[in-house]
């Protein structure tokens, strides 16, 4: 059993950030690549796991915005 909640606490931070009101409608699976990657980094996912992530963010259609 963990001693602290504080990487528990992290990742709920984390994922507040990214699930703002502005981001409220990212797939279940778009936030989990996010989540993966700000959390591992590009360099500490597997190449299994960084071609998923990849083929999530080719299947997002394309958006117009305004910048």
């Amino acid at each position: 059993m963990p001693s602290s909640t504080a990487s528990v606490e992290r990742l709920f931070s984390l994922m507040n950030n990214l699930c703002t009101t502005n981001w409220n409608r990212l797939s279940q699976d778009t936030l989990t690549a996010l989540i993966l990657l700000c959390r591992e980094g590009c360099q500490q996912l597997s190449d299994d796991q960084t071609s998923k992530i990849v083929e999530i963010f080719k299947k997002m259609k394309e958006r117009d915005i305004a910048l």
